[in-house]
């Protein structure tokens, strides 16, 4: 069987010529089996990545392009804490983004670490949907505009927006910097298919900023105008929607990904470099 995972052969026949370059290359199934170029991978696999692309793009924006609205109006904050509040999501956010790395690289794999943090992204747009719909989860309707001293969301209120609201940072900031490699992943970039597949990967590319623009525009314009027409809960509630779509993409390709197996914890490889040095610093001393 010609399996994805075979090593190509240096110049003398040796297929252990370059273990670490051979071992970067392997790709499993879900299942841990080694893939097979016919069924596994390719445009047909990456697909599917590019919709979880689209709506997840879809959901985080129209969220963010109205949520300093929200936090003034309905939270009753002021204006500069309200910014405040906004600006520390987007940053989380994206600081978070290093953590979604990590975890894919070290333990799970691009595909799981999507997986669970797009659920987590997922429970965070419901909670803030659920909280934007019921009266006695914010503070008592006030005109802000009309210079009044209205209730500041505090206690419990307070609490679950910004459990909601760091729920959709964590889940976001997890997964965002894992879409893109995943689907990259899709492509071989060696053997006799490296030309082909680096063909395929540039047109991946186009496709992925394509449905990231594609997302962002209907945030922008249908999104933003449900939320204004029709209340941040309708819009919230949509945001969770265009995410559950989204996973459902993500779930729709699982048998035809070409998964990278993790790595392990890159701290190991740090810890054990530091030791050894310690370790001849040590012996050249007691040497001397």
């Amino acid at each position: 069987m010609d399996v994805e995972s075979s090593r190509q052969q240096g110049p003398k026949g040796d297929s252990n010529s370059n273990p670490m370059a051979a071992a970067s290359e392997v790709s499993v199934d879900w299942r841990g089996r080694p893939c097979r170029p016919q069924r596994h991978g390719g445009m047909k696999a990456a697909v599917f990545v590019l919709g979880i692309q689209a709506f997840e793009i879809m959901a985080i924006a129209a969220v963010g392009n109205n949520l300093i609205t929200y936090v003034f109006n309905e939270m009753h904050f002021p204006l500069s804490k309200s910014a405040n509040i906004v600006t520390n999501f987007i940053g989380t956010m994206f600081l978070l983004s290093l953590l979604g790395g990590f975890l894919s690289d070290s333990y799970l794999g691009s595909f799981w670490t999507m997986l669970i943090f797009g659920f987590v992204e997922l429970s965070g747009f419901i909670l803030l949907a659920v909280q934007a719909h019921l009266p006695q989860l914010r503070p008592p309707a006030c005109d802000m505009k009309a210079a009044e001293q209205c209730e500041e969301v505090a206690g419990v209120k307070a609490g679950i927006f910004f459990a909601a609201l760091y729920l959709v940072a964590l889940g976001s900031g997890c997964l965002k910097p894992n879409i893109i490699a995943h689907g990259a992943d899709q492509f071989r970039r060696d053997g006799e298919e490296a030309v082909d597949g680096g063909k395929r990967l540039s047109s991946y590319f186009n496709a992925a900023y394509f449905s990231f623009c594609v997302g962002e525009m209907v945030a922008l314009t249908v999104l933003v105008w449900v939320q204004t027409r029709s209340g941040m809960d309708v819009g919230f509630g949509v945001s969770a929607a265009a995410m559950a779509v989204g996973l459902v993409s993500l779930v729709a390709g699982v048998f035809f990904y070409r998964n990278k197996p993790p790595q392990g914890s890159i701290c190991t490889p740090i810890a054990k470099v530091r030791t050894s040095y310690q370790q001849g610093a040590w012996a050249v001393r007691k040497i001397i």
